[in-house]
């Protein structure tokens, strides 16, 4: 496919939230947008720091030379999920792209998500992504996410398994879900979990993105939150509408200390080092540092049940 195509007739809306990232790392992921080989997009900016000037300024120079951009920038910080929800307002597009502002999208993933997504009739899709660190070194060169809808839907039990920067959505699906609801960490999971009961979702079966891995994120994130709030949603995802905040709050609350929560951090820099290792072909170091992540935390090896159940569902359902 190319731009002169039928295909590019269709709008493309791709949403953005911006907090503090790093400067280099925001550049590097506006022009993964503004070069995309599908041209007609608008792309839907919102600061989410009204006292961050410095990324205030480039965003205006990059809507200044780019009549796509349309830029939104909040009264106040309001964190990710109102942020997407208040973009989501300007979307005009017949098909909604998220973008994260670390990651790089690869020249050609819209066009490319586009003609998957009309071929094989989805209503919702992700990719695989690649993975890289701080410094831009490769951890991952292609994750293993699942792609078919029948793999995916049997998957979304124990794990999400759709990269959220990668999705590509039709805006019908948006608004019919009311967009993301104010889950504080799984907004992405609990959103997909709603989407399966309704419509078909699946994964391109190509790297569309490079997902930025950074130290910041894995140690920042509150990691054992995620972990138990998307427990509590897999144990109730046949009641998913009914759920609310201070349900899950009270789930993870009960199960969390700060030894919990600081042993689940390493958990997850211990996994960091066992991908790198396994990209090295260093199997003894990746080995080792999957046993000290089992030891570290008993949520890791939570983690790890659920990865031989999707294991055993691919291998099944192949």
């Amino acid at each position: 496919m190319t731009n002169g195509d039928v295909y590019n007739e269709d709008l493309i809306s791709v949403i953005m939230s911006i907090y503090n990232e790093k400067m280099e790392w925001l550049k590097a992921s506006i022009e993964s947008i503004l070069n995309q080989t599908y041209s007609k997009i608008e792309f839907i900016i919102v600061l989410d720091n009204p006292d961050n000037t410095m990324i205030k300024r480039v965003v205006s120079d990059y809507a200044n030379r780019d009549e796509r951009i349309i830029v939104v920038e909040n009264d106040k910080n309001i964190g990710l999920t109102n942020s997407l929800n208040k973009a989501l307002e300007y979307c005009k597009g017949e098909y909604i792209a998220r973008m994260d502002a670390d990651d790089i999208s690869d020249n050609n993933r819209l066009e490319k998500q586009l003609l998957y997504l009309k071929k094989y009739n989805y209503d919702l899709i992700g990719s695989k992504i690649r993975s890289i660190d701080e410094s831009g070194n490769v951890i991952q060169k292609s994750s293993n996410h699942p792609v078919s809808n029948n793999i995916i839907n049997s998957i979304l039990k124990y794990d999400n398994c759709i990269p959220h920067p990668t999705w590509f959505v039709k805006r019908e699906v948006y608004t019919d879900l009311n967009g993301y609801r104010n889950l504080h960490t799984c907004e992405d999971y609990d959103f997909l979990l709603r989407c399966s009961q309704k419509y078909r979702i699946g994964n391109c079966n190509d790297v569309t993105l490079t997902y930025r891995l950074n130290s910041i994120s894995i140690s920042r994130s509150n990691a054992l939150k995620q972990f138990l709030s998307a427990k509590y949603l897999q144990k109730n995802y046949k009641n998913i509408d009914l759920i609310n905040q201070s349900e899950i709050d009270k789930y993870v609350n009960k199960r969390t200390t700060q030894n919990k929560v600081e042993n689940f951090d390493k958990t997850q820099l211990y996994f960091k080092k066992a991908l790198v290792y396994k990209e090295e072909g260093e199997f003894f170091k990746m080995v080792l540092n999957l046993i000290l992540a089992l030891k570290t935390s008993k949520y890791f090896f939570e983690r790890c049940k659920n990865m031989l159940f999707i294991r055993t569902i691919r291998l099944v359902k192949r």
